[in-house]
């Protein structure tokens, strides 16, 4: 799987690892895993924690940044909007020309 995480002021959890590898299993299928994703997980001073997500998509950069006080959420969010941003370029690239 092309998924590179990066934990910042937080421990690494096999808790969190197998979370985040549950939830972009879709992503990886939508992409057949051709596209590498680098997952940026920061606890911030006022417990926040910041999910940033970047991709390289067909030589267009994709990025999304949540800032919530759940982790969890602040995951979801960030897959989500990626996935959306994955899909919305890939039917922009399968439009035919007229």
């Amino acid at each position: 799987m092309s998924l590179h995480l990066t934990f910042n002021n937080m421990r690494q959890s096999e808790a969190v690892l197998d979370h985040v590898h549950q939830m972009f299993n879709e992503l990886i299928k939508i992409t057949d895993n051709k596209y590498p994703f680098h997952v940026r997980l920061n606890k911030e001073e006022d417990e926040k924690y910041h999910v940033g997500i970047n991709c390289n998509f067909q030589s267009k950069q994709l990025v999304s940044n949540v800032d919530d006080a759940n982790l969890y959420k602040a995951l979801g969010k960030s897959i989500e909007s990626i996935k959306n941003q994955v899909l919305k370029k890939s039917h922009k690239l399968r439009k035919p020309v007229r």
